[in-house]
């Protein structure tokens, strides 16, 4: 192994060991089992700290101190010593204040300064977000490569579809243990216990995997081995059945949408490059592999998706043949509602991590205070509104100023024949538009794995390699398929 070498790979295994890890045991919603993550997290910002001495071969300009001229570095680090003010700040009690006949929280050691109310809940976004920083600021160090950033994306669509087939074999077996050891009473798919997060996951894997596929199906620039853009189509299957089988209504809207858009792409791209009977086989193959995908559904969980699509209650649409469709939020509106009451009273640092679920039963009234109880409420189930009200105007812009940071690169112009580049955001996007009716970033797996691709984006797509009029790989893969 080159010297030079060394330090790409140290960072590199650390970024799979975190993912792996969080991925994995219980998608890191067990808060106690995230300790190895927050070592390996801390290890791998030592040896960022260290870059300009690890990597003295390399030119100076590019490795020293490079972290200091990094705006995202220096935003998130702003934001994460805004949550540990609010961690340091935080222990309010509920009293009664006989003055407004009513209960309230105390006010914090030091007012006038962020505070949260519970310090653990409080600690648990350090968990959270640190490590989403470190992985960021490896992702974007100079020592890793677009070649590196690449590989990186391949292991994430790699891991994705080996934790969907898990997850298809345990769905199978019947079983209501998570690893058919740890029993669980809600429905919950492979390592997700909460069946939103299993969807929102398995979306972003088949996106990122669909990007890879057409990647390696389209470059002119040499042939690209016919063993992994197979592979890759299976992951594509085997994440969207995934996200079907978790029995998310939005998760399985998105699926299909994602796979509509996806077939609709693969086919405009390959008509424009590809000769007539070349076209042909390509819209067999096409249709061939949907159909794979449906059936693949179908036997599955039809029965299951169609009793999630089921209204409990008679309901009456603008349509009448959507009376027989469950689309309602739930009880969605008045959760956000009520977040919003509470940010207004808490505008400028919030309440701290997890606050809201203390504050819920303030500002609804008695008669809700059963509905309060109900599992579930902790959440807004909107997460940009629950980061607001959790961080206030202040945190929820330092985070807004460190995501910036990432967004800006990919709003330059982009080739649409990049499938590298296009595919990845569509799931990146898709995420966001789910943590508007729900909590995608309240998971640790998704949230580290979503900050990875978005940072490693700008690096993997930098430079086009579609934009030649035709493929002998694709005509390579068709000829055998027909």
């Amino acid at each position: 192994m080159p010297a030079s070498n060394v330090p790409e790979k140290l960072i590199f295994a650390h970024v799979v060991a975190i993912l792996t890890g969080t991925t994995w045991i219980w998608a890191g919603w067990r808060f106690t089992w995230l300790t190895p993550v927050l070592w390996a997290s801390a290890s791998l910002s030592i040896l960022l700290l260290a870059t300009p001495w690890v990597a003295r071969e390399r030119p100076p300009s590019r490795v020293t101190v490079w972290w200091l001229r990094d705006a995202f570095f220096l935003a998130g680090l702003l934001f994460l010593g805004f949550l540990a003010l609010q961690w340091w700040n935080a222990g309010r009690f509920r009293i009664y204040e006989p003055n407004l006949n009513r209960w309230v929280y105390s006010a914090p050691r030091h007012p006038g300064w962020p505070s949260a109310i519970d310090r653990a809940e409080a600690a648990q976004m350090l968990e959270w977000f640190f490590p989403a920083w470190v992985l960021v600021v490896a992702v974007r160090c100079p020592l890793l490569s677009g070649r590196a950033a690449k590989r990186l994306f391949l292991y994430i669509a790699y891991g994705a579809g080996l934790l969907a087939l898990f997850g298809l074999i345990l769905y199978g077996s019947g079983t209501r243990s998570m690893y058919w050891l740890i029993p669980v009473n809600d429905h919950f798919f492979a390592s997700f216990a909460y069946q939103n997060h299993a969807a929102a996951y398995f979306v972003l894997g088949g996106a990122l995997a669909a990007g890879l596929m057409y990647h390696e199906l389209f470059r002119t620039d040499r042939p690209s081995p016919r063993g992994r853009i197979v592979l890759l189509a299976v992951i594509v299957v085997l994440c969207l059945t995934g996200a079907n089988l978790a029995l998310s209504r939005a998760g399985v809207i998105l699926a299909w949408a994602l796979g509509c858009f996806m077939a609709t792409y693969g086919l405009v791209q390959g008509w424009r490059r590809l000769p007539p009977v070349a076209r042909v086989n390509l819209a067999a193959v096409t249709v061939a592999v949907f159909c794979i995908f449906y059936f693949a559904v179908a036997g599955f969980g039809s029965k299951a998706i169609q009793s999630e699509f089921t209204p409990r209650t008679p309901i009456h649409h603008v349509f009448s043949m959507l009376d027989k469709v469950r689309l309602d939020l739930g009880d969605r509106p008045l959760l956000v509602t009520t977040a919003w009451s509470v940010w207004k009273d808490h505008s400028l640092f919030g309440v701290g991590g997890w606050g809201f679920r203390h504050l819920l039963s303030h500002y609804v009234p008695e008669s809700k205070w059963d509905w309060v109880r109900t599992p579930g409420r902790a959440n807004v189930h909107c997460d940009p509104l629950q980061f607001l009200v959790e961080f206030g105007a202040v945190g929820f812009g330092l985070m807004a100023a460190a995501l910036a940071v990432l967004v800006s690169p990919l709003l330059r112009k982009q080739s649409a024949h990049n499938a590298l580049f296009l595919m990845p955001a569509i799931g990146l996007l898709l995420v966001v538009v789910f943590s508007l009716i729900d909590l995608p970033f309240r998971c640790p797996a998704i949230l580290f794995t979503w900050v990875v691709v978005l940072a490693a984006l700008p690096k993997v797509s930098g430079r086009s390699q579609t934009s030649r009029p035709c493929s002998k790989n694709v005509e390579r893969i068709l000829s055998h398929a027909s």
